[in-house]
């Protein structure tokens, strides 16, 4: 049986490219630091290191490997989690609601919900 491929219609891309030209917005005006690939942001609030990303270290630094175990490239990260940084496990359309709960004072849990 033949089975089509899913696409977004054109609004629905036009409105992804407006939620991410607001989010680079936000992050130019709050020194967020994004990744070359946008899935990961990088900040400091109330003195505190955050890590927000739909994907932990350990996964992108498993892809710097193939499948016979022979590095093919650089890792991104260190083999070890900083201490000192928050690490937050979300979609990057959610970094504005997660940046503004953190700035009023919510705690979070790992997935960027309220506590």
């Amino acid at each position: 049986m033949y089975k089509r491929n899913w696409k977004p219609s054109k609004s629905a891309k036009r409105a992804f490219a407006e939620k991410m030209n607001e989010i680079e917005a936000f992050c130019c005006e709050h020194g967020i630091h994004a990744s070359a690939s946008n899935d990961s942001y990088y900040f400091t609030l109330n003195g505190i290191h955050y890590r927000v990303s739909n994907h932990s270290i350990e996964t992108s630094n498993s892809r710097a490997y193939d499948w016979t175990g022979t590095q093919v490239r650089d890792k991104y990260h260190a083999d070890e989690r900083d201490p000192d940084t928050v690490y937050i496990h979300a979609g990057k359309t959610r970094i504005i609601e997660i940046y503004e709960d953190l700035a009023a004072g919510y705690k979070l849990d790992g997935r960027g919900n309220r506590i």
